[in-house]
């Protein structure tokens, strides 16, 4: 954990998966977001939702009214 601390920014930037020990142990693994994969695309929604002020219930509204429309047909 200290290295990583150290090294954060180096090694973020290497794009590789980084494995995160606490005493020798596995705590965290950091994988980079591949471009328009599903992961970066909801962290980017994620973005613009905070930013338009939209809260979590809302979001899961949304989202249910939409799951009956789409299984409906």
């Amino acid at each position: 954990m200290r290295e990583f601390k150290l090294k954060a920014t180096q090694f973020l930037n290497s794009g590789e998966e980084v494995v995160i020990l606490k005493y020798g142990k596995p705590i965290a693994v950091l994988s980079p977001v591949e471009e328009k994969s599903p992961g970066a695309l909801l962290l980017e929604l994620r973005g613009v939702l905070k930013e338009a002020g939209i809260s979590k219930e809302e979001v899961l509204g949304i989202l249910g009214e939409v799951r009956k429309e789409v299984y409906r047909s």
